[in-house]
């Protein structure tokens, strides 16, 4: 018996370390979202390997430039940052471009959710700060987190007002991601004031 374990758990552990072995030699991939709907269906244009001398993302974020550099298969393109929905990044985050800037997709449903950090200014210095964001869709207009913006985007929808106002009083902040329904509370609860409409 005492085999029969002992042969258990060393298998295991071999398949753990032949594992974290995948993982470590698994490389990370960044390219394009075209547009809304190639984001929504998950398709990556000019995808390549972010370890890779033949592929590149050039941002030009620091200096807020209006448009981005592509070397994909060792031939460089340029795209204007608005003729783009947003980018992969080597870390496997999704980016939405807003303008000129970069939008960071912490969620995807009803309400696009976004976080970016923002610069604001503190006596002589200035520190970032993190902000909220969100829109209707893939193709909503971005707008800051707040009661107010919500309600404009949904008028009629009084059930979502008042879930809302019952929700995020006494200083909880609507960026509250809900662990229980694995998403941001703002978007549990449209879909909640969806269900008891009539």
């Amino acid at each position: 018996m005492r085999t029969l374990w002992l042969g258990a758990a060393l298998t295991a552990a071999l398949g753990f370390v032949a594992s974290a072995a995948t993982q470590v030699t698994h490389t990370k991939n960044s390219g394009l979202y075209l547009t809304g709907a190639d984001f929504q269906e998950g398709r990556v244009a000019y995808e390549g390997d972010c370890g890779s001398k033949a592929h590149k993302l050039e941002l030009h974020d620091v200096l807020r430039k209006s448009y981005i550099h592509v070397t994909h298969e060792g031939a460089k393109k340029r795209f204007g940052k608005t003729e783009l929905f947003g980018f992969r990044a080597c870390n496997g985050r999704d980016y939405r471009f807003v303008v000129n800037l970069e939008y960071q997709i912490l969620e995807a449903k009803d309400l696009y959710i976004y976080r970016r950090e923002v610069l604001v200014s503190h006596g002589r210095g200035s520190h970032g700060v993190k902000k909220y964001f969100f829109s209707l869709g893939p193709g909503g207009e971005v707008r800051e987190l707040t009661l107010e913006n919500l309600k404009k985007i949904f008028p009629d929808n009084r059930a979502f007002h008042l879930s809302l106002d019952e929700s995020f009083g006494a200083g909880q902040k609507l960026s509250e991601y809900d662990e229980g329904y694995q998403m941001f509370k703002v978007n549990r609860l449209l879909i909640a004031s969806r269900e008891v409409r009539p």
